[in-house]
């Protein structure tokens, strides 16, 4: 803070305590700013303080949101894992039952070619 003139010069002789008087007066008057700088500093610092409280909850959030999202990735990569060999299964079986209809349809073609030629 920087320094206040005193409003009456300080050299007074007339014997009163005038300026005894105004230089109590001026300085009651300084802290009494000093005392309202202090009081909205301490308020100041205050809304910081909530502020960072905010945000600290705000980051337990995010943390646990990070933690959430990895293990459903991790949970999403498994089922598509699966899917993957469901579906190499599947086309396998489709395989199959191909196959096995075409040899029962050649089975039956050369059934009934053998009856034809009789």
């Amino acid at each position: 803070m920087s320094y206040v003139p005193l409003k009456q010069p300080l050299l007074q002789d007339d014997g009163s305590y005038d300026y005894e008087e105004t230089l109590l007066a001026e300085r009651n008057e300084q802290s009494k700013h000093i005392a309202n700088e202090v009081y909205h500093l301490k308020g100041a610092m205050d809304d910081i303080k909530m502020m960072i409280g905010e945000q600290g909850e705000m980051l337990v959030q995010v943390d646990n949101n990070v933690t959430t999202t990895d293990l459903q990735v991790e949970y999403g990569v498994e089922e598509l894992e699966r899917a993957y060999v469901y579906k190499s299964r599947s086309k396998k079986r489709i395989i199959i039952i191909v196959v096995v209809v075409l040899l029962i349809l050649a089975v039956v073609v050369g059934v009934s070619i053998k009856f034809l030629i009789k």
